[in-house]
């Protein structure tokens, strides 16, 4: 096979050492170069330019810079206990107040209470039925002479427009009720059995000389006296004095009424401000406590590249 003159393998283009005579005329020509003038320019070396192309490659991905992440609890505060103990302690307070203007109402209320509308005039004698038609017993009513119940000017216990008036009350069959039936009394002292001790509500200018079928048990479930439902006496005076009944329990009953409901929301009130400040005080406990310190929770840092 013929060789050409120019060898195309990669093994033609490495060339074999120089030899002397072509060394010393290429050391020659280099110094008539430097004879010359001329400057010799040196080319700087070229800083290599990344690839652009390399960020377009599929399945390239940007290089993640380190970050650090600190994990663990910090530590609890105290500004939730306190507010809470804060909007608490204000129910609380609040309940107490609308509780105490409950209770207020009630007082005020009673104080209120009118015998006006309730009282009869009877004139010398009067019957009276006796009626309690929810089976609990009756406030029963109050009998009325005019006169001062302060006033008892020979001081013998009696009040003056008293002196000398007899009451007496009968039943259906004529007997004797004024023991069994009522409390009769012009007694100026508050002993057992008197009628000075009674409200007087906003009477005046009358004296309560007897209160007659109070059939209202007590806390030893006993009545003061006895009369049966639908039973009818006939109340007199030996003085003819003219007489007026207050009927005591169709003037309580509806006051009665109110007072259970508004004393049912004044005791839930108080109850509820017991409550809220109780959790109020918990709660400032537990803020307090924190507030105080206690050792902090460790932390633990990861560094992610």
């Amino acid at each position: 096979m013929a060789m050409n003159d120019t060898d195309e393998s990669p093994w033609g283009n490495i060339k074999s050492d120089p030899s002397p005579e072509e060394a010393e005329r290429l050391d020659g020509d280099q110094a008539e170069d430097g004879m010359s003038g001329e400057p010799i320019v040196q080319a700087e070396p070229e800083t290599a330019q990344p690839d652009a192309s390399q960020f377009t490659q599929p399945g390239f991905q940007v290089p993640a810079t380190a970050q650090t992440i600190t994990t663990g609890d910090e530590k609890k505060g105290v500004k939730i206990p306190m507010v809470i103990a804060a909007v608490l302690v204000a129910v609380g307070l609040v309940a107490f107040v609308v509780g105490a203007a409950l209770g207020a109402s009630i007082e005020e209320k009673f104080e209120a209470l009118s015998t006006e509308a309730y009282t009869e005039f009877v004139g010398e004698n009067a019957t009276l039925v006796h009626d309690d038609a929810d089976g609990k017993g009756e406030a029963g009513w109050y009998l009325l002479i005019p006169g001062d119940p302060k006033a008892d000017a020979n001081e013998n216990g009696v009040m003056d427009a008293c002196e000398n008036v007899g009451i007496r009350i009968v039943d259906e069959k004529g007997e004797d009720a004024s023991e069994r039936a009522a409390r009769i009394s012009c007694s100026t002292s508050m002993g057992k059995g008197s009628n000075a001790g009674e409200e007087y509500y906003d009477i005046k200018d009358h004296i309560i000389v007897a209160k007659i079928c109070q059939t209202l048990p007590d806390e030893n479930g006993f009545a003061e006296h006895r009369c049966d439902v639908g039973e009818q006496f006939t109340i007199t005076n030996d003085a003819g004095i003219n007489m007026s009944v207050v009927d005591l329990d169709e003037m309580l009953i509806p006051f009665v009424e109110e007072t259970v409901a508004t004393g049912i929301a004044s005791g839930g009130s108080f109850l509820a401000g017991c409550c809220s400040l109780c959790g109020g005080i918990i709660a400032l406990i537990v803020g307090l406590m924190r507030l105080g310190g206690g050792k902090p929770e460790q932390q633990v840092q990861f560094v992610i590249n």
